[in-house]
């Protein structure tokens, strides 16, 4: 059993990793519909990954990400804690950084930071009713063009 089917959730995306030392390409997107201990999150949290039994993930705060992404200056946190938390060691991380780094990551950014601004880009402008209320006036610097809906008719995600 996956972690994360040990606490309501619903897999809201998909994000491709085209890495050259995975198997699957595709990780899950989800939504925590309760607080997950296990990842420090809250209900309405965002967990990249997390699921098909590993245990390497990305948590992401919201409303804490939306802010940061789409107010100007916002800071309101009092660590990067707050925003979000990878769950991943080195070599997940080396795996992650080969994969995203074709689709326009730099390493001179935080593969942290530039997931999320791709994540909250897709899901502000995928689920706009559900975020709108945390949107502020600025665009994530990302497109989202890394992620899509999921496809409810296959099994096709990994981490």
């Amino acid at each position: 059993m996956s972690e994360i089917d040990t606490y309501k959730h619903k897999c809201i995306g998909i994000v491709s990793c085209p890495s050259s030392y995975k198997e699957n390409k595709h990780v899950a997107l989800y939504r925590l519909d309760e607080n997950a201990v296990e990842w420090d999150a809250k209900k309405g949290d965002l967990l990249l990954g997390g699921g098909s039994g590993e245990s390497a993930a990305l948590r992401i705060s919201i409303p804490e990400s939306i802010f940061l992404c789409t107010q100007d200056g916002w800071t309101k946190f009092e660590s990067w804690d707050d925003i979000y938390r990878a769950y991943w060691g080195m070599n997940d991380a080396f795996i992650f950084g080969e994969g995203y780094i074709k689709l326009g990551w730099h390493p001179q950014v935080s593969i942290e930071t530039w997931l999320i601004k791709h994540i909250i880009s897709f899901i502000t402008r995928e689920y706009p009713n559900q975020y709108k209320e945390y949107c502020g006036p600025i665009k994530p610097e990302q497109d989202g063009s890394i992620c899509r809906l999921p496809n409810p008719n296959s099994i096709e995600v990994s981490l």
